[in-house]
């Protein structure tokens, strides 16, 4: 038994041993809810396919799901608070003769409906949502179909130009195993505006194609490189995640076959604002590229709550938790637990594709599902061809341990690939379906593809709290992709971002969902909007989904309370970011200690021109008897403006002057 399945079946044996309940923890609900579906592999699909898109196609406040499948005879099913219906037909969107590998939502053309753009060993399809559940295919006149086969895609807003633009992972132009030729990458610029998109094709021009020369032959294998030819990087995996938090996304390429072809690969956004996109390679620099793996995933969090991004990389063998360690990444999967490297036997590498991270007990903290799937592969790489999902549980500390298979309900074994994360049927939950490959000599008879129902029986989770959040941003694009939202309740700081990326060729929710524990109010949350801008909101309370508008008034200033003349007075000042005159709507309430008894309230209402700030000065008479008596207590001071339904707030902490 390798070091790995002995630490695996460790932290699973501590992990069960306390489990009293029979009761599964996610119920496989594919058949009752009518989402059942059997894959099926494309002529030229490898056994890569099978991707999962969860979006609010009609717009009506539930995640509808689309599933593909590598012949085209793709699945839509409108989603009703976790009752569907299959809306396929009429659709446009089944087609065949397609070779598809995976799919990402974004609404490209910001028209309010969610498109979807579908990878494919061949020309790729942009599925413009027209409303109705009817799309159409209009990849090949706004040129980005390509002809390759990709793989995963990503949109987001490289240039800071608040419309979204379009990366695309290739994966192979020349079978060569395991030197196979890899196939550059396109990056599609979209230089048009954000609801007129135009795109032009810039990966080579900006230097983030994948591409380089292959290396000396590797030893102890049987194989010869072709040293010094070009070559691209076999690119499975795609993130856009802002790691520095500078304001523009950041750009990591997980490559497959990286021992013998490429490894991954991570490009830092340096674009000034208002310039060109200016990519820097730093994969040496901070050593993002050193596993040399065979890359399905990359998927970024916050797991161990130290306010930088980690990441997860699903892999052949051994997978990797690369935590940020001041700017450098180290592997810390042995030590954490998720290695998913080798059966539990110990006599076959598993595979890993989709991965997801997401609080699925609500206690706080980021937990990881990892999708498990044979691929056909050389005996030195031979695979568990019966591999079951995992569930690793985020213990707080910087460790996770896996809840058994069969005990978490995700004991399927079929030929994993994507994976889709969402609560389905608005119970605060997050529940997730899983792709399973078709193809023949991978998949048995009885594989098909699942719908996971969280039933809260994880830990503490019928006791735990939480909070949903739908972003809408009111400049630029409306999903507001590249997002940031840091949440404080209690002890806890949790960070995410609004990503439009692939959790390996499959599309999440872009939904904010935060675990709370025990709290019962969110104390803070903070939102760096696609603009820059910034808002927050104070003492929301939990248990609830909410819809967040990006509000075009925002509080500039709020300054320190005087008392003056026999008059207590607090003064701030409020600037509206819009081209219209904005009717803004103020309170401040004045509470005795931080969330005490409420003593005072003050409303306000003003006009506020487009792109003026307005002062605004509240006062009440406070006798010298009065003041003498509260003169030093503690007060908190909370500040509310609302305009056209965007909302931002502000609280501080002063003893009364």
């Amino acid at each position: 038994m390798t070091p790995s399945t002995l630490l695996r079946s460790a932290a699973a044996l501590l992990f069960t041993a306390g489990a009293t309940a029979a009761q599964l923890h996610f119920q496989d609900a594919s058949i009752p809810t009518g989402v059942e579906f059997v894959h099926e592999d494309g002529a030229f699909s490898y056994a890569m396919g099978g991707g999962v898109a969860w979006f609010d196609a009609d717009r009506d406040g539930d995640e509808d799901l689309f599933v593909t499948s590598s012949t085209g005879r793709h699945r839509l099913y409108e989603n009703d608070r976790g009752a569907f219906v299959n809306v396929t037909d009429g659709s446009n969107l089944s087609s065949s003769d397609i070779s598809n590998i995976g799919v990402i939502a974004a609404d490209y053309d910001q028209d309010g409906l969610i498109d979807l753009y579908l990878t494919n060993n061949g020309p790729n399809q942009l599925f413009r949502n027209v409303g109705g559940m009817v799309f159409e295919d209009v990849a090949p006149q706004l040129g980005v179909d390509g002809s390759r086969w990709s793989t995963s895609a990503s949109w987001a807003d490289f240039d800071g130009d608040l419309d979204l633009d379009l990366y695309v992972g290739n994966y192979i132009d020349l079978l060569n195993f395991p030197y196979h030729f890899g196939e550059a990458n396109d990056f599609y610029l979209n230089v048009g505006t954000p609801t007129e998109p135009a795109f032009v094709e810039m990966a080579v021009a900006l230097g983030i194609a994948d591409t380089g020369v292959f290396g000396p032959t590797v030893p102890d294998h049987p194989y010869v490189s072709p040293e010094g030819e070009p070559t691209a990087g076999c690119t499975l995996s795609v993130c856009t995640l802002d790691y520095d938090e500078d304001g523009d996304p950041d750009l990591m390429v997980g490559n497959d076959f990286g021992l013998w072809v490429l490894p991954d690969r991570f490009f830092r956004n340096d674009t000034p604002p208002g310039g060109a996109p200016v990519f820097t390679d730093i994969t040496s620099e901070n050593f993002f590229g050193i596993g040399k793996e065979y890359n399905m995933g990359i998927n970024g969090a916050d797991y161990d709550h130290d306010g930088d991004w980690d990441f997860y990389l699903s892999n052949l063998g051994d997978n990797l938790l690369l935590r940020d360690v001041g700017s450098i990444y180290v592997d810390v999967a042995a030590n954490a637990g998720p290695l998913d490297g080798d059966n539990d036997a110990g006599t076959e590498f598993l595979t890993s594709w989709g991965t997801v991270w997401g609080d699925y007990d609500n206690d706080g903290w980021e937990d990881l599902i990892v999708v498990n799937g044979y691929i056909p592969a050389a005996s030195f790489i031979a695979n568990d061809n019966r591999a079951p999902n995992h569930l690793w549980m985020n213990q707080g500390n910087g460790t996770f341990q896996r809840v058994d298979p069969v005990l978490s309900g995700m004991n399927d074994e079929g030929a994993g690939r994507g994976i889709g994360s969402a609560d389905v049927n608005r119970d605060g939950l997050l529940d997730f379906y899983v792709m399973n490959n078709g193809a023949g000599g991978v998949a048995f008879p009885e594989d098909r593809c699942r719908l996971f129902m969280n039933e809260g029986t994880l830990g503490n989770a019928a006791d735990n709290n939480y909070v949903a959040l739908r972003l809408q941003a009111q400049f630029g694009n409306w999903e507001a992709i590249g997002s940031r939202v840091e949440a404080k309740a209690g002890a806890f700081e949790l960070k995410r971002q609004v990503l439009g990326d692939p959790v390996f060729i499959s599309s999440g929710t872009r939904e904010v969902h935060f675990g709370l524990g025990a709290n019962a109010l969110v104390d803070e949350l903070n939102f760096t909007w696609p603009t820059g801008r910034e808002s927050r909101w104070i003492t929301v309370p939990a248990g609830l989904d909410y819809e967040v508008l990006e509000p075009l008034v925002l509080l500039e200033t709020v300054e320190a309370p005087v008392y003056q003349n026999n008059r207590f007075r607090m003064g701030l000042s409020v600037v509206n970011d819009s081209d219209e005159s904005q009717q803004v709507g103020g309170l401040v309430q004045l509470h005795l200690g931080a969330g005490g008894t409420i003593v005072a309230t003050f409303p306000f209402v003003r006009d506020v021109a487009p792109g003026a700030t307005e002062d605004v000065l509240v006062q009440t008479v406070l006798t010298t008897e009065l003041h003498d008596l509260v003169v030093g207590l503690e007060f908190e001071q909370r500040i509310y403006v609302v305009a056209r339904g965007g909302l931002d707030s502000s609280s501080q902490l002063f003893a009364m002057p």
